[in-house]
């Protein structure tokens, strides 16, 4: 385990920690030159030197990636360093603005103030190891001129630490733009899958309904009247091929773009209302439609969901009303509201809902979209009511929006 931690510290080197190392390495040398000129060392004294050099420059090697390390290897050197000479100033002892500089980047703050201190500490030993009277101001001077360096190189770093601090910042910030945009697109398939399962269920529902009633009123009139055994199949065979284009039609949203296929077919309106109950006339249902009111234009949103609104409420009659049962549509305008009101005289009041969670459970949720509502339930003088009522303000704003 510590080998791969090795090795993983090892491939984080990048070049310029390599090149400062070889710094740190050419400062030595030419801190040995410096040493010669002024005293001479003996053999162990020049051992330690070598010594102390190599492992500093192996610290600063792994300055970025093991910051408290190596400035705790680096300050141990300079202060074994010291204690060798005490009476020089060397280049080599630079390597501690290098580790300054890396710990303040890279670093804990707690380890930051140590290493500023412990900067300052070092230069305060450089200048002052031992005052003779003459060169006191000397080594005042020193002393502000190294400080000064040490300090300058913090800001510096500190203004690195800072720009560093911000780009992360902007990388995580990008990053949770992404995931917010994903998670966004993530609930819009959602919520096209819903819509999908929605328009299904109200065409398969509604015209499964009117085929069921054709079906069984042409199974009675066969032998009895073949024109209207004629005239059941033929309804039958348009509700279902209208029924499968508009399933073809919902579908295909879910086709490749590239793939090859006819436009799709848009969405119903409110004016396609006429159509939806003439095909349940048609169907041999006693049905009637009442406009009341001045119309405007509403945003084909809206309109769609009058449309799937009249026509799961009309599946829910074909059900559960009766056969002989009297179903009553009205769309009334108004400068206050939409409404829409779906009215039989039949049986089917105690089975108000599929028990699917798409009857009347949708119906809701499609005019809440829109700021309205839907009340279903049954009439008391007999028979089911379905009553929506869409505000015209919601509407128009949502239309004026659209546009």
């Amino acid at each position: 385990m510590a080998v791969r931690q090795l090795l993983n510290s090892i491939r984080k080197i990048t070049p310029a920690d390599a090149i400062i190392a070889l710094s740190v390495a050419a400062l030595f040398a030419y801190s040995l030159l410096f040493i010669e000129s002024q005293i001479s060392l003996i053999e162990n004294e020049i051992i330690s030197l070598f010594a102390i050099a190599i492992i500093v420059c192996v610290a600063t090697v792994f300055r970025r990636t093991h910051a408290h390390i190596s400035a705790g290897i680096v300050y141990f050197g300079f202060l074994s360093r010291y204690l060798l000479l005490p009476a020089l100033i060397l280049p080599f002892d630079l390597v501690i603005l290098f580790s300054l500089y890396a710990v303040t980047v890279y670093g804990e703050k707690a380890a930051r103030i140590v290493a500023l201190i412990g900067a300052l500490f070092f230069g305060f030993l450089l200048t002052f190891p031992v005052i003779p009277t003459n060169q006191i101001l000397e080594s005042i001077l020193d002393f502000v001129l190294i400080e000064s360096i040490v300090i300058a190189t913090f800001s510096v770093a500190m203004l690195r630490y800072i720009q560093l601090q911000r780009y992360q910042e902007l990388l995580e910030r990008n990053e949770q733009v992404l995931r917010d945009s994903e998670r966004d697109s993530e609930i819009a398939v959602i919520e096209e899958r819903t819509r999908i399962a929605r328009e299904m269920h109200d065409i398969v529902a509604h015209t499964l309904s009117v085929v069921i009633a054709q079906a069984d009123g042409g199974r009675y009139a066969a032998k009895s009247n073949p024109e209207v055994a004629q005239r059941a199949l033929e309804t039958i065979s348009e509700m279902s091929r209208a029924a499968l284009g508009d399933i073809r039609s919902i579908i295909g949203v879910l086709r490749d773009p590239n793939e090859s296929h006819s436009p799709l077919k848009p969405q119903p309106v409110d004016d396609d209302l006429d159509q939806l109950v003439q095909k349940v006339r048609d169907s041999g249902v006693n049905i009637s439609y009442l406009r009341l009111g001045t119309a405007f234009p509403l945003p084909v949103g809206l309109g769609n969901a009058l449309y799937r609104i009249c026509q799961e409420a009309l599946t829910n009659s074909l059900k559960h009303a009766g056969p002989h049962a009297q179903i009553t549509v009205i769309l009334k305008w108004s400068s206050v509201a939409i409404t829409l009101e779906i009215l039989d005289d039949g049986r089917g009041a105690a089975t108000p809902d599929d028990g699917k969670g798409h009857g009347v459970i949708g119906m809701r949720e499609r005019a809440a979209l829109f700021g309205g509502t839907v009340e279903a339930g049954p009439r008391p003088e007999g028979g089911f009511r379905v009553r929506t009522l869409i505000p015209v303000n919601s509407s128009r704003g949502m239309s004026n929006d659209g546009n």
